[in-house]
């Protein structure tokens, strides 16, 4: 802390002043400045098409980054008085110029700054007076402040050492928020400078993102219009079963199915659970599974490597403070700020922030995550990295346990003011610390698994569906050759990773085949029926065009950030997109007809106007938080609407005038719906969301019953 064992510091007594800095003040003035010359950098780009003005715009930006860290700087170099050292806690017998000696840990002091009262956390390594660490000018308080004056002919020796935690003048996630709000105040030139952007190509994880063509699927018209859905995850995705990656023959479990729960909000926390047999992590759920959380960055030399959410390892080439490089194949920027901190930004503005990464190989894990509105869910961890609580922006907040001899996650909780409401999930495991069962904050066991030599080798859900697996050691790795299920399904699979071909046969007899390439995407397949499928895949990993089994062929073009702008069907016809700056925002769509479906945003990505095909225009009007207050129609009349903190409507008035009232319980379920004629419709839930029960105004009432995979099992009405 810069306060050697060797030097000697002025005692702190009684009455002795506090003073904090003005880093916080300079901090956001620095801001201010940062983010006006963000925006002025991108309107002169506006202002001369991109061309002339880009050198200037990227000078602007990487003053714009440092102006935050300048400002703080200047700040923290001035100082006011905030107050002074209480009668409370100092020594009662060692006086010091005639005033009680004042003693860490156990002196209070009085802030202007913060009301409640506080205490020295910062004193002597080696100087105690009445068996506490003595207090001398320079030491910390627990809001941030230090000790201004002291004795000036006493001193105390002995290094300085932080006997309690202190509240930093300046939040790290303040900083991280302001370095977000810089970065997206400088979009409309089209992000951070990716000055090493052709480093970028080729670049590319060892196994690609298990849900990648599902992806492409969800946003292009044609792919869902003409692959059947059991098509895109099978022959054209390479799964087979429960599933298994017939690229590899691993054994996968995706997040999707396998949610444990979800708290609303406006950063809203989802949690769920990847699985991955080839995975050597050692997760907190035991061998192959991944969270969410347990992302990390480690620098290596001239790279730095993502761990992901499904564990894989993804290469960035490393960049200077004040740029960032783009991953066309992952669809995501490596940012390095002003100050020399990492985060990681995907094209819907979803900032995922690691901080400092030394050049040491060591991983340095997930610290927050946050969107353009400032929408946040922070991680808390211990020394060691463990995670130990999420809090998001609305107070929401969950605690996690570890009361397993391994170190394994046992429960998470909900907290609300500092205690434990409730067990959102409990996790048990086997002998060798490998996940068995999973319970859900309902307390039912919604799902159990079992392993042999470190592979699952069954997974079974709440209704008792089993699927197992059969495992063999083929070029050194072990591989499901064989999978079935209690309900019928049955295969088996066959690989040729010379020749970069699978197969998997049903229990009837058919036959599955696919090709894939060197980075493990299916380049050709052959479904059990009997259908043909061939996929062009460009550089970055996009599926470029899919010659179907009529011998139909469509095509797909993508811009240099990956994004879908053109796909074709078989007669020729071509929709078109155009994209909101450098994010997935659809601004505008063209039909074959030549109609068009447009959207205008502004530079947080909220919508602000639409207009249909027809030229008919809905306008949205939105608060600080993004959530959209009054719609517009187009024929001028308004909606409105009102939300609560946990982004749920609490209010909806129609075009008449006329309102309809929500109302929500603590775990954030809608229980009341109240109508315009004041008439109230209640919800009885269980603590997982099923409806129980709904009581209707004229007094009539419909029950429900579930069961544990929470599927409607009765319904009653009476």
């Amino acid at each position: 802390m810069g306060r050697g064992g060797g030097a000697m510091f002025e005692a702190a007594r009684l009455h002795d002043g506090i003073e904090h800095t003005g880093a916080l003040g300079g901090l956001l003035a620095g801001a201010v400045i940062g983010i006006a010359m963000a925006v002025a950098g991108a309107a002169l780009i506006v202002c001369t098409g991109g061309l002339g003005a880009v050198l200037l715009g990227v000078v602007l930006s990487i003053g714009a980054g440092a102006a935050p860290a300048m400002g703080e700087s200047w700040g923290a170099a001035r100082t006011t008085p905030a107050g002074d050292i209480m009668q409370t806690g100092c020594s009662p017998n060692v006086f010091i110029n005639g005033r009680n000696a004042a003693l860490a840990t156990q002196t209070t002091a009085k802030c202007e700054n913060h009301p409640a009262p506080i205490l020295i956390a910062d004193g002597s390594t080696n100087v105690f007076i009445n068996g506490h660490p003595a207090a001398r000018k320079g030491d910390k308080v627990t809001c941030g402040a230090k000790i201004g004056t002291g004795s000036n002919n006493v001193f105390i020796g002995g290094g300085t050492k932080r006997y309690l935690k202190v509240n930093e003048e300046v939040p790290e996630a303040l900083r991280v928020a302001v370095d977000i709000a810089i970065i997206v105040a400088s979009m409309g030139r089209a992000g951070l400078p990716m000055l090493t952007k052709g480093l970028a190509q080729g670049l590319k994880a060892v196994a690609p993102c298990a849900l990648k063509v599902a992806a492409l699927a969800g946003g292009s018209y044609l792919f869902g219009r003409f692959v059947a859905g059991p098509a895109i995850n099978g022959v054209i995705g390479g799964f087979s079963g429960n599933p298994v990656d017939l690229t590899s023959g691993r054994k996968l479990l995706l997040e999707e199915g396998e949610t444990d729960f979800a708290l609303p909000g406006l950063m809203p926390i989802e949690w769920s659970r990847f699985y991955a047999s080839d995975l050597n992590v050692d997760s907190v759920l035991g061998k192959g599974w991944v969270l969410p959380w347990e992302q990390s960055l480690r620098r290596n030399g001239s790279f730095v490597y993502l761990i992901d959410n499904q564990g894989r390892s993804v290469p960035f080439v490393n960049v200077e403070p004040g740029h960032s490089i783009y991953n066309p194949y992952e669809q995501m920027h490596l940012v390095r700020t002003q100050g020399g901190h990492y985060m990681l930004q995907t094209q819907d503005n979803i900032f995922f922030y690691f901080g400092e990464v030394p050049n040491d190989s060591k991983p340095v894990p997930l610290q927050r995550i946050e969107n353009a509105l400032g929408h946040y869910l922070h991680f808390s961890r211990t020394e060691e990295g463990t995670l130990t609580d999420i809090s998001a922006t609305g107070n929401v907040h969950v605690h996690l346990q570890y009361e397993h001899p391994l170190g394994r996650l046992t429960s998470v909780k909900r907290i609300v003011n500092k205690e434990a409401v409730e067990t959102l999930a409990r996790y048990h495991y086997d002998d060798n610390g490998q996940l068995s069962d999973v319970y859900n904050r309902n307390g039912d066991s919604i799902r159990s698994f079992s392993y042999t030599d470190g592979v699952m080798t069954r997974h079974s859900n709440a209704l008792g569906l089993d699927c197992y697996y059969r495992w063999e050691t083929i070029d050194g790795q072990p591989r499901v050759v064989e999978h079935w299920t209690s309900d019928g399904e049955h295969y088996h699979y066959r690989y040729d990773f010379k020749q970069r071909t699978s197969w998997a046969v049903d229990v009837l007899g058919r036959e599955l085949e696919v090709h894939y390439n060197e980075d493990r995407r299916v380049t050709s397949g052959r479904d059990y029926g009997g259908e043909h499928y061939t996929i062009d895949i460009d550089e970055n990993g996009n599926i470029t065009g899919l010659v179907l089994p009529d011998d139909n062929t469509l095509t797909f073009k993508y811009d240099h950030l990956s994004r879908l702008v053109e796909e074709t069907d078989p007669l020729g016809r071509k929709i078109t997109y155009k994209h909101h700056l450098a994010t997935t925002l659809v601004a505008q769509t063209t039909y074959p007809d030549g109609s068009t479906w447009k959207a205008r945003y502004d530079s947080r990505g909220n919508l602000l106007i639409e207009t249909d095909a027809l030229g008919h225009k809905t306008e949205y009007l939105n608060s600080e938080d993004g959530l959209p207050h009054t719609i517009i129609d187009a024929t001028y009349k308004s909606k409105y609407l009102w939300w609560n903190s946990l982004a749920q409507v609490v209010r909806f008035q129609d075009c008449s005038g006329k309102d309809t009232h929500y109302r929500y319980d603590d775990r954030g379920h809608l229980i009341a719906v109240t109508d315009a004629l004041n008439t109230t419709t209640t919800l009885e839930r269980k603590p997982d969301g099923e409806v129980l029960r709904i009581n209707h105004p004229d007094g009539s009432v419909e029950s429900f019953a579930y069961n544990a995979l929470g599927q409607v099992v009765s319904h009653t009405n009476g």
